[in-house]
């Protein structure tokens, strides 16, 4: 009877799942609508987790360094998380007030003179044209595409500053929601150990002795890998961004402060995110100064370099130890299931997933040849 019962479970689990995914592809597009409001609701949340995480790494430096001799206890944990927290606050007060400000006269100006930048251009572009010498039926065709982007890229500005107004009317709900966030990440940090206990509790409650611990594994080395990856990430993008900005004003290009943030916050995406902001980055000039675009490429690359070979493997190492291709996967991957979020995310995932697959696949073929 307990043999019938154990292989009438089975058959009752593939007709119970292959239902489910059925249901799932017939009715997709609710359920996707369903799913993303119920994340939409819960996004204090999340926010709130991802506060505490990045209030964590300074919090913990804090607790094992400079606090090391007070004994563990609430006060000493208030104190190092009460200062943490006022660490990442001022960081992000200053960008508020001192970098942003700049960045939106900046965007004012270029929005301001769009029109005469626009005339500039094709200014100089004509005197190009003129040394080229094309053919006319090349030069026309050529001619006829740039008024097209152009036009598109009038379109384009104009539908912009209509977003920034439309986006300025839900302030006071992201205002609503990161006071909740902030008060979430409060709890998170002062009962982390609390919170890390029941988790473990629960998952050896549910999986057998084995699996738990093997689960635990893989939750601590995806710890590892996003608190590695993070703090290398955080401090190479703010290097980025200052040694761009340094060898803009050196050679006096326009908008060095707006680039140079630019090109540092897409640094949190790997391989496509330097290119994105160069790109982005050259078409300002480009707007504004077309002569010194070349000049500008030169400068981002030479930066780059040294990124790469001096920064990058210091702060970063092998948090990642993923080739490109892979990089490339998880980043599409991410991308198109969460967004923003989940290109940020899927790196440090992708790693720990590799790994995780990685010894897995090993240690079958030992026990093959093994056996």
């Amino acid at each position: 009877m307990e043999n019938l019962w154990k292989s009438t479970r089975k058959i009752i689990f593939v007709v119970v799942v292959g239902v489910l995914a059925y249901q799932f592809c017939e009715n997709y597009e609710a359920i996707s609508k369903e799913i993303a409001n119920f994340f939409r609701i819960l996004q204090p949340l999340f926010i709130g987790i991802a506060i505490a995480f990045i209030a964590n790494m300074p919090m913990r430096f804090l607790e094992r360094r400079l606090f090391r001799k007070w004994q563990d206890c609430g006060l000493k944990r208030a104190v190092c998380m009460a200062l943490a927290l006022l660490f990442v606050a001022g960081i992000i007060v200053a960008i508020m007030f001192l970098i942003i400000p700049k960045m939106v006269d900046s965007l004012a100006s270029i929005v301001d003179n769009f029109d005469s930048h626009v005339a500039a251009l094709s200014k100089w572009g004509a005197e190009i044209w003129d040394r080229i010498n094309l053919d006319e039926n090349v030069e026309k065709l050529i001619s006829d595409g740039f008024e097209q982007a152009f036009g598109k890229l009038d379109e384009i500005v104009a539908k912009a500053a209509t977003l920034v107004v439309e986006s300025a009317v839900g302030i006071v709900s992201l205002l609503a929601n990161l006071l909740i966030a902030f008060i979430m990440s409060l709890y998170a940090l002062y009962n982390k150990e609390k919170f890390i206990m029941q988790a473990r509790k629960f998952v050896r409650a549910v999986f057998s002795e084995k699996t738990s611990e093997r689960v635990l594994e893989i939750c601590s080395r995806t710890n590892i890998a996003l608190n590695n990856y993070f703090y290398g990430m955080i401090i190479d993008c703010f290097s980025l961004g200052i040694l761009c900005f340094i060898g803009m004003s050196i050679f006096k290009f326009p908008y060095a402060l707006l680039i140079s943030v630019i090109i540092g916050a897409t640094q949190i995406v790997p391989i496509v995110g330097p290119w994105l902001g160069a790109i982005v980055g050259g078409l300002f000039i480009l707007f504004v100064d077309p002569p010194r675009t070349i000049w500008f490429v030169v400068l981002i690359l030479v930066v780059q370099q040294l990124d790469n070979n001096l920064v990058y493997p210091r702060v970063v190492g092998n948090a990642v130890g993923l080739s490109g291709i892979w990089v490339l996967i998880a980043i599409l991957l991410g991308g198109g299931l969460w967004g923003l979020g989940g290109i940020i995310l899927a790196v440090p995932i992708m790693a720990v997933c590799y790994t995780t697959v990685g010894e897995w696949v090993n240690k079958r073929l030992e026990q093959k040849r093994g056996g």
